[in-house]
């Protein structure tokens, strides 16, 4: 299996609490960019040995990949299919934020097959909107997820933020209930992180601002849990719901299963061949290391990479169990642990597993294929916890 992300690090105006490596007011450089991306597409194909394996998921990630135009998606995407092939049904997802969209826009995009349409809404409130710096209202959310469905899109994801500094319970749980009424097939939400750097620790540490109350926030998630699977909703991972497997976000599950993706664009980071890839994160530096020469190197590199790192079967083991554990139903199987690294993972990690059983944060749950240790209740709401025992 293969994925593909493409990263769009263009912004209108960044968020006061976003760390994400974006750029706002430089969209005079995305013509150029995504030229460079074409070009990087095709060096990793010509590198790649040729086993007809077929992309099976597209995610263009961001920034606000819709401030892409029309056309641009067309050329990523064709040169995505000329390059490595795309399965036929397979998930290509592009993040939208609205106050960049409109109706016309959606449908030009539905039919250049992107087929899932992930919003950045991250409230329902506009005082909340506010605080957050995002460009857009209430009303102007409630419009594009509304042209969404005009345009044709029959998978769409909402993102929302909860733990905001001063958000009550019930304020959640009103975010919630505009949710169900709208019922988008998949969920997003996130716990507020406030990150160094940003505005918003700065208006924190100013104290224009409060901190965000962990107590208050670890209510909402327990809230979120029961008042979703309620609706008819799953949680398949500790920040993500689905009304339906079909509807969980395949190429997210790539990441957290550890299969083969390709990191395109500034700052993309890839894994493939058991090699970690990162670009470098200024857009000028990318498009003069892709545009300025051929490359020759091996696949998975690229001439943008400024980080190439040979992961060790230890650290994957690791790493597979830290992600796996992320999905909360499935989490990792002891069978395919085996398949994948020819040992057992209680021989692996029997301390640590033993430390998380006795704590109460995980579980062996019986499914089809056998044993699987999954997060408890008590281990979704602790989660860093039981991730950190395999660090």
């Amino acid at each position: 299996m293969l994925s593909v992300y493409i990263h769009v690090p263009f912004c209108v105006r960044r968020c006061l609490y976003c760390d994400f490596i974006t750029y706002a007011g430089q969209q005079a450089w995305l013509p150029a960019y995504v030229e460079a991306a074409i070009k990087e597409i095709h060096w990793l194909d010509s590198s790649r040995a040729k086993t007809n394996e077929p992309a099976q998921t597209v995610y263009f990630g961001g920034g606000t990949p819709s401030l892409l135009s029309i056309g641009q998606v067309e050329a990523l995407l064709a040169a995505v299919d000329l390059s490595f092939g795309l399965m036929q049904n397979a998930e290509i997802t592009l993040e939208a934020n609205p106050g960049t969209l409109t109706l016309d826009y959606l449908r030009e995009l539905r039919a250049t097959g992107v087929n899932r349409l992930s919003l950045g809404v991250q409230s329902f409130s506009d005082a909340e909107l506010a605080q957050l710096g995002r460009i857009h209202t209430c009303e102007e959310a409630l419009e594009s997820i509304y042209w969404a469905r005009q345009a044709g899109f029959e998978n769409l994801s909402l993102d929302l933020i909860f733990g905001l500094p001063n958000q009550s319970l019930r304020a959640w749980e009103n975010n919630l209930r505009e949710v169900i009424r709208i019922h988008p097939e998949h969920l997003s939400l996130y716990n507020l992180i406030v990150e160094d750097g940003t505005p918003l620790a700065e208006q924190i540490a100013n104290k224009e601002i409060p901190a965000p109350d962990d107590d208050a926030a670890a209510d909402m998630y327990e809230l979120t849990m029961d008042f979703l699977a309620s609706a008819g909703y799953e949680q398949y991972e500790i920040s993500n719901w689905a009304t339906s497997p079909e509807f969980e976000s395949r190429h997210n599950k790539a990441y957290w299963q550890m299969t083969p993706y390709l990191g395109i664009g500034a700052a993309a980071a890839g894994f493939a061949e058991n090699v970690r890839t990162v670009n470098t994160p200024s857009i000028p530096e990318y498009i003069r290391r892709i545009s300025d020469q051929e490359s020759t190197l091996p696949f998975p590199l690229s001439e943008a990479n400024t980080e190439r790192n040979i992961v060790e079967n230890f650290t994957q083991m690791q790493e597979t169990m830290m992600l796996g554990l992320r999905l909360t139903r499935e989490g990792v199987s002891q069978a395919e642990f085996q398949h994948r690294y020819g040992k057992d993972m209680m021989m692996v990690f029997p301390q640590e597993i033993a430390r998380l059983l006795d704590k109460g944060l995980v579980e062996w749950v019986n499914l089809t294929d056998g044993q699987h240790l999954c997060l408890t209740r008590h281990g979704r709401m602790l989660g860093n916890q039981a991730f950190m025992e395999f660090v």
